[in-house]
């Protein structure tokens, strides 16, 4: 019997426990495999250049990375490779902006993980996924444009300290590590 050819799967995600959840989810697939399991970007853009992966899944919210920056880096790589974002976040702005930068889906870490692997699969075949529960029409709208999109119009610096400020540090911590003085 021949062997059945399995998509090769890289997850990108900062926390250990939930890679490992869902690289057991994803193995337990007759049609998929993770071929590796990474904690940040620079270690993803190693495992793309090594080994043929077919789909990334990455984290959006990462430490010193974001989805739309990591996302642009793995095409860069491997312009075929197909990417679904992960985030805890459900809002239209930042869904429409991982499409933009190139991904072929976003789905929530909330949903349970045969919703993830239906994603994955969806992604695979080329489609567009989106969670049930966020507004195709008003994700699209932003992704083509008939919406503003204010976040691309901040300047590289303004977007290096929007992320800092999502992921929960301080105006002092935030200014300590972009070397940034307090105005008196």
């Amino acid at each position: 019997m021949a062997a059945v050819l399995k998509s090769q799967t890289l997850l990108v995600d900062d926390h250990p426990l939930f890679r490992a959840g869902l690289a057991l989810a994803i193995d337990r697939e007759p049609d998929l495999q993770v071929a590796a399991e990474v904690g940040n970007s620079a270690e993803a853009c190693d495992v793309l250049r090594r080994m043929p992966i077919d789909i990334a899944v990455i984290d959006v919210l990462m430490p010193k990375t974001n989805g739309i920056s990591l996302a642009t880096e793995l095409l860069e790589v491997r312009h075929e490779v197909k990417i679904l974002a992960l985030s805890v976040l459900d809002e239209p702005v930042m869904i429409a902006a991982m499409l933009r930068a190139g991904a072929s889906g976003y789905a929530l870490k909330t949903q349970p993980p045969s919703e993830i692997i239906a994603a994955i699969r969806e992604v695979l075949t080329g489609q567009i996924y989106l969670p049930p529960r966020v507004s195709r029409e008003a994700v699209l709208s932003l992704v083509n444009g008939k919406t503003e999109r204010p976040l691309e119009r901040l300047t590289r610096r303004e977007r290096e300290i929007f992320d800092l400020l999502i992921h929960g540090n301080t105006n002092e911590q935030i200014g300590s590590r972009l070397f940034i003085s307090r105005r008196n």
